[in-house]
């Protein structure tokens, strides 16, 4: 996943929310997905849920990224031993946020993650044959860091978060970063417009991959146009009920047409 986003290669996938059945990541991956994240801030599931999704991920040969619902070491380690490609931070807001998450992700001598071997995410091996050394800088190198930016006080401190060596992606989250402006789901309004450009410019000067949220192709387009990577449409949910909702009103208005 790194290496296509340092390829300049635009990745279009989805959040994983609600529906975590055996088959999840595969149907993703075989509509064509090209990552998922399973979020931990917003939906209710365990972390034995998001390891079964990771392992149906992993199988699938679809990136699985997970989204922690806080900057704290125990959910970002879990997500990793359990085989996730990378993790996702809301709310980073300073360049003490960046360096927490570069310590927690990477093994020494780059960070301090813990070490344990013969689990998900060397998809259960045995671990007495691996090359740990190799092992350790292959993993410190492909593991995926994605901090969104999304408050009014990540803007204030932009520039030295973006400056600071750790995040892979910086992903923009327009829902909560209206709000934090005072403009809350005002996707077309000015002063979250004139925003999110700005993390875009700032973005590429430091050479950060982007990302955002998007809920369909037609709100992306500027955005791919800026040079977002990163795009995350919607959620299982929401495309489920989107879909149904469309279909289901051809048939509405169908049947009305027969009636008349």
């Amino acid at each position: 996943m790194k290496t296509s986003l340092q390829g300049g290669q635009v990745l279009i996938g989805t959040f994983v929310i609600e529906f975590t059945g055996s088959a999840i990541a595969t149907l993703f991956a075989s509509a064509g997905a090209e990552f998922i994240i399973v979020d931990l801030e917003h939906s209710v599931f365990s972390m034995e849920t998001v390891a079964k999704v990771i392992r149906n991920a992993r199988g699938s040969n679809l990136p699985c990224i997970v989204r922690v619902p806080v900057l704290e070491r125990y959910f970002i380690s879990r997500a990793l031993d359990a085989g996730a490609t990378g993790v996702m931070v809301p709310r980073i807001e300073s360049p003490e946020d960046v360096q927490k998450l570069t310590t927690w992700v990477k093994y020494p001598p780059e960070g301090d993650r813990g070490v344990a071997f013969g689990i998900g995410h060397t998809d259960y091996g045995d671990f007495t044959k691996l090359d740990a050394d190799e092992y350790i800088h292959r993993v410190n190198e492909e593991i995926v860091t994605i901090g969104q930016i999304e408050t009014v006080k990540a803007l204030e401190n932009l520039e030295a978060i973006l400056d600071t060596d750790g995040l892979d992606v910086a992903f923009i989250g327009p829902y909560d970063l209206s709000t934090s402006i005072g403009i809350s789901g005002q996707l077309d309004h000015p002063l979250l417009l004139d925003a999110i450009e700005r993390i875009i410019e700032v973005a590429q000067t430091y050479n950060v991959h982007l990302g955002c949220y998007v809920n369909d192709f037609e709100s992306s387009k500027q955005w791919l146009n800026l040079g977002v990577q990163l795009i995350a449409c919607g959620n299982d949910a929401f495309l489920l009920t989107r879909k149904f909702a469309e279909e289901h009103q051809k048939f509405k208005t169908a049947l009305d047409a027969l009636k008349s």
